[in-house]
């Protein structure tokens, strides 16, 4: 069908006309005219929705603004699009579906910040009217829009263990800590742990996170006393445990690290890192011998891992606490043969004499040290890779012993070998058969085997010891069941012993002075509220992401959270660091974007869109040009003046820029009837450009407001100020 540009012209100019007439009804019923002669005519369909809006027929002015944006958005004019959409956005704000549809057309932009400003919007909607499979729906999305968002995260996290989805919750949560703790953020984690702990009542593996955050933020005393009261469900847990015993040797309480390392080992006995720590609590103790006896134990087991350096440092450190012990010397010996530290031990054969007399003295004590037990069974590679050298290696080759005079070793046939071992195991067979016999061994009256009983009571006296200490550990923990039973078991044994008397009562005295009552889990979470909230100030997520004004026009949530009808403290409400995302998105779209809102009067939407473009450095001083000129359409003069001002300061200014703000100056002054500032600006303009669009009759016209003659400088008000661009000897060319 043919359009009749004849008629359509005819409408449009009478249009015009009513318009100028203030008859918006009949150019309405124009612009009606137009579109329907020119469907496409998007221009019109645009123009008539505006006039929807003067005359409050917003319902139409909705209808014609989605065609238009329908239009731009089927053609991949998406920024055009969001203008309309915003626009019919602030006619009906309970078009829901529109901030699904700005979310999408941002995020087609690649503007992520804005999508995921629109989607916050949707969240709000549907938990406040308890539409959770949709908030959930809407939240992954943000979250698979910007993966690096913990705010989104926290709040998924929240949303699903509040609605019987807590295993995702703790899922999503154990996320966010993972990225947390890879930024070391403790604050942060911290403040997680407050809002979730009540989420996760029962589970202890939260609990012992809590308790190893605060032992790296350097809170060890909190640490302790959540790790002790976790002991009282999980006393062989050996995660606890060791966490325990760090903190204690932070807290310089080595009696209590030294029981927990004790009792640790009793569950993991070959951890060489609990047992290095071990010893280091009995050298910081000075209980020299009980090192070295756990040295001596372990030496080998401690080479074995490459653990050379560290049990050098505690030889090293026995050495000058016990500097005439010839097994540290010894083995001190040993280890700088295989490391091949000269240095070390030439300065050890000087001090103690010569390496035979070390060795002829260690020899005399018949304890195996670690040259003995080692070196001997480890070949030339094996000591190389320890650091060894080729010296060494070839002294061990050379040691292996030989017949005298260099004879060959006499090699016996394998079956002479084999009915030897046969006659071996013949000759220590005894038989103890009590009847009479060939080959029994008569046991008579006289005769009897005589046990030498002291190793036994050595083995019981060395049990007892180390069940009080384990004892003492319990007891130290506030563990008094489990002090009480592990005393019980040792007067089993020991009925008169009176040091198991003196730890029960003890124990009963301590029982006393602390009740323990109440379920774990329950104290656990008072205490862990108590130790968040004693010393650790609310924490907003990512505040320092946050600008104080939100770029997004939507009120940005305080650090303080909120506190609920019963005076408890209520979850903190969710928000989006819309702002972390905008150096991912695209300067040039923001800017576009806020030239296309300001088109449309969207003008505080506008001055966000150029508060986030003006990062990039080249779009400064136009984003803050035009965020003036968005205040002063405004009518807020004192904000344009500020935008100006912080334009005429940039740094990519250049001059034709600089007369423009001086003329969009002199126009706010004028229009906030700051006449004689509005001379200055206009004059400055006219010093460099007297043709400068109409400067020329701004300052005629200004100069005879302020009653000034053409040739003087001065007026019945006073001479206007110049500004530091000015000359003193000036002279105006009016």
């Amino acid at each position: 069908m043919a359009i009749n540009l004849s008629n359509k012209q005819k409408y449009l100019e009478s249009a015009q006309k009513n318009i100028k007439k203030k008859q918006l009804p009949r150019a309405i019923k124009d612009y009606q005219k137009v579109v329907e002669i020119d469907p496409r005519d998007i221009r019109s369909r645009q123009r008539l929705a505006e006039l929807y809006v003067k005359i409050n027929k917003n319902g139409e002015a909705f209808e014609q603004y989605e065609a238009v944006a329908k239009y731009f958005s089927s053609n991949g004019f998406y920024l055009k699009s969001i203008a309309i959409y915003k626009q019919m956005q602030r006619l009906d704000p309970s078009q829901i579906s529109i901030f699904s549809r700005l979310a999408e057309l941002n995020e087609k932009q690649g503007l992520i910040g804005n999508a995921l400003a629109e989607l916050r919007h949707l969240v709000g909607y549907y938990e406040k009217n308890d539409m959770v499979a949709d908030a959930i729906k809407t939240l992954e999305k943000m979250r698979d829009l910007d993966g690096g968002n913990i705010n989104v995260q926290v709040k998924l996290a929240e949303v699903y263990a509040n609605n019987d989805r807590v295993n995702d919750g703790l899922v999503e949560f154990k996320e966010i800590l993972k990225l947390l703790e890879e930024k070391r953020d403790y604050d942060k984690i911290l403040r997680l742990y407050q809002m979730f702990l009540p989420l996760f009542p029962k589970n202890h593996d939260l609990q012992k996170g809590l308790a190893r955050t605060l032992l790296e933020k350097g809170e060890s005393v909190k640490g302790v006393s959540i790790l002790q009261t976790l002991l009282r469900d999980h006393s062989d847990d050996t995660e606890i445990l060791s966490m325990l015993g760090v903190a204690y040797e932070s807290q310089g309480d080595v009696k209590n690290a030294r029981l927990t390392y004790l009792h640790l080992l009793k569950l993991e006995p070959k951890d060489l890192g609990v047992r290095e720590s071990l010893v280091q609590c009995y050298l910081n103790e000075e209980n020299y011998d009980k090192a070295l006896a756990e040295l001596e134990d372990w030496k080998e087991a401690f080479l074995k891992v490459n653990s050379l350096e560290r049990l050098q440092e505690m030889y090293e450190a026995l050495r000058v606490a016990l500097p005439e012990n010839q097994q540290v010397l010894q083995t001190l010996d040993s280890i700088y043969e295989i490391t091949g530290d000269g240095d070390s031990l030439l300065d050890l054969v000087a001090n103690t004499g010569n390496s035979e007399q070390i060795e002829s003295s260690a020899g005399s004590i018949g304890e195996e040290t670690l040259s003995d037990s080692l070196l001997g069974v480890m070949d030339a590679d094996e000591i190389l890779s320890l650091g060894g050298d080729d010296l060494l290696a070839d002294s061990l080759i050379s040691e292996i012993p030989l017949e005298e005079d260099g004879a060959d070793l006499e090699l016996l046939p394998i079956e002479e070998i084999e009915q030897e071992e046969e006659n071996e195991e013949e000759f220590i067979e005894l038989n103890l058969s009590s009847a009479p016999g060939a080959g029994s061994v008569d046991l008579s009256d006289e005769m009897s085997l005589d046990f030498d009983l002291d190793d036994d009571d050595e083995i019981s006296v060395r049990d007892v010891s180390a069940d009080l200490e384990e004892a003492e550990f319990y007891l130290q923990q506030g563990l008094f069941d489990d002090a009480e039973k592990v005393c019980s078991g040792i007067l089993e044994q020991s009925p008169d012993n009176a040091e198991v008397q003196v730890k029960l009562a003890e124990i009963a005295t301590k029982r006393d002075a602390q009740s323990v009552q109440g379920e774990t889990s329950s104290e656990l979470q008072d205490l862990a509220a108590e130790l968040l909230e004693d010393g650790f100030p609310e924490l907003d997520i990512d505040a320092t992401l946050v600008d104080d004004t939100p770029a997004d026009g939507f009120t940005v949530l305080d650090d303080e959270l909120p506190v609920a009808d019963d005076g408890s403290t209520a979850p903190k409400v969710f928000r989006t660091d819309v702002d972390e995302q905008i150096a991912a998105d695209d300067m040039e779209s923001h800017y576009n974007l806020g030239i296309a809102y300001r088109e449309m009067g969207l003008l505080d939407d506008a001055v966000a869109e150029f508060s986030k473009a003006e990062r990039d450095p080249s779009r400064f001083v136009d984003c803050q040009t035009l965020k003036g000129l968005c205040s002063v359409d405004k009518g807020d003069f004192e904000k344009g003046e500020e935008s100006f001002r912080a334009a005429l300061e940039g740094e990519s200014l250049a001059e034709g820029q600089k007369l423009s703000l001086y003329y969009e100056l002199g126009a706010l002054y004028e229009n906030w009837e700051r006449p004689l500032d509005a001379l200055d600006s206009f004059q400055f303009v006219a010093d460099s450009d007297l043709f400068f669009r109409d400067v020329a009759d701004r300052i005629d016209n200004l100069r005879k407001a302020l009653g000034m003659s053409d040739d003087s400088e001065t007026s019945q008000k006073g001479t206007p100020e110049k500004t530091p661009e000015e000359s003193k000897d000036r002279v105006s060319y009016l």
